[in-house]
Parts: C-alpha cells; sequence; structure tokens
C-alpha cells in the first residue's frame, strides 16, 4: 500500500468520511452516501480521479465501475462486493479492502443494492458512468 493510500485509508477511518480520494497532494474527503461522490468528482472535476489513490467505506461494482471510468490508480474499501473485486481484478488495479461480501445490500439491508443492481450487467465504465449520471 502506498503512502497516499495509507494516508487516505487513515482519514476515512479517524475522520469519520466515507470517502477519501488523494491526488497530486491534494484531498478529497466526503461523508455522503452510496456512489453520490464519485459521481461528483466525474462531474466536476473528473481530472482529479487519474491515477489517485481513494478509500472508501463500500465498494460494490457500481463504484468500481465509476473508478475505472475516473482511471483511479489504487483502491482501499473496508467491504468490497465479489463483483467488485472481479472487475478491479480483471482491470490490473491494486485493491486492498477489509472484507468481501457477495454483493452490496440495500439501505434497508433487504436485498441488493440498487446501483450495483443497475450495473450487474454492464462492464464498460462508459457504459456505467452514463446510466449512473443520468439518474
Amino acid at each position: 500500500m502506498t503512502r497516499s493510500l495509507e494516508k487516505a485509508k487513515r482519514m476515512l477511518h479517524d475522520g469519520d468520511y466515507t470517502f477519501v480520494m488523494i491526488s497530486n497532494g491534494k484531498e478529497f474527503v466526503s461523508t455522503q452516501t452510496g456512489i453520490a461522490p464519485l459521481l461528483s468528482i466525474l462531474k466536476n472535476s473528473p481530472e482529479l480521479m487519474k491515477g489517485a489513490s481513494a478509500a472508501d467505506k463500500v465498494i460494490g461494482k457500481a463504484a468500481a465501475l465509476l473508478l475505472l471510468y475516473g482511471e483511479v490508480r489504487e483502491i482501499y474499501a473496508d467491504t468490497v462486493s465479489k463483483h467488485a473485486l472481479s472487475l478491479l481484478s480483471q482491470a490490473g488495479v491494486t485493491l486492498h479492502y477489509g472484507e468481501t461480501a457477495p454483493f452490496i445490500m440495500n439501505k434497508n439491508g433487504t436485498g441488493i443494492c440498487p446501483m450495483e443492481q443497475r450495473v450487474l450487467e454492464i462492464s464498460d465504465p462508459v457504459i456505467c458512468y452514463e446510466v449512473l449520471s443520468n439518474l
């Protein structure tokens, strides 16, 4: 794990954030849930993601595809879905994580997260971004 990713992971936990990204020494933190921080960065400052180190509480397939779309270099996740793990591994992105889950649960804990469900059949980060940014 690089120093940037270690710092992002530490900030994620110590600052009680949901998402932390370090890009060229600049820090971006968020307390927004789900994929909201990723969509915000990709919409407003996509260049920040390229080559960045990102730490997130939970990474499902939707988040993984958005991180690939933004060309993030390395990722830490407390929890990663098996779909996201497979996708990131195939893409050659460095991923460190605490635990895996078969899929990411919805907020009620009654089934699969709607964002993960929406992209289960999508493998192209560009298509994923187009689908999710139009919600």
